[in-house]
């Protein structure tokens, strides 16, 4: 005897919601590691360029006399290139002991150069809210039209 009461309802919704919400969690998370990934290339790519470039210049413009010195100035041009903000650390520590030293204020106040990522923040709380409801599997199926941002407080 077979219960065909049960196969006629159809496949558990449920079970049909997990595994769509892992699949959109697999992909979702295989967006972010290739994200990552070319973040990371064009990051060494960059600094690569810039400080082979700066390291070329100054063995032809003869601006430092050692080859340590120049090495140096092209490590700090590649950091510049490959990190943004770590040469803008650099710079501000640079401005700051400037300032102590002359007495000067900075106008730094009305920077604006932290940016959020939108397009991130949305892939995280995307993602976030998949593992949350695989953990729990209760109430509507997480989708991406339906999906809003949290508001923050």
């Amino acid at each position: 005897m077979t219960d065909r009461s049960h196969a006629a309802a159809g496949p558990d919704p449920v079970c049909s919601g997990i595994a769509r919400v892992s699949r959109h969690l697999r992909r979702l998370e295989a967006l972010a590691a290739r994200h990552r990934f070319r973040k990371r290339v064009v990051r060494a790519l960059r600094g690569g360029a810039g400080g082979g470039t700066s390291l070329l210049v100054l063995m032809k413009a003869k601006v430092v006399g050692s080859l340590a010195g120049k090495l140096a100035i092209a490590a700090l041009v590649g950091l510049g290139l490959a990190w943004p903000f770590a040469a803008l650390a650099i710079l501000t520590i640079v401005l700051a002991v400037a300032s102590i030293l002359s007495c000067e204020p900075t106008d730094l106040d009305g920077c604006d150069c932290r940016r959020p990522n939108a397009r991130r923040e949305r892939l995280t709380a995307l993602i976030e809210q998949r593992r949350a409801w695989l953990a729990a599997p209760s109430g509507t199926v997480p989708s991406i039209r339906t999906f809003r941002m949290p508001r923050r407080t």
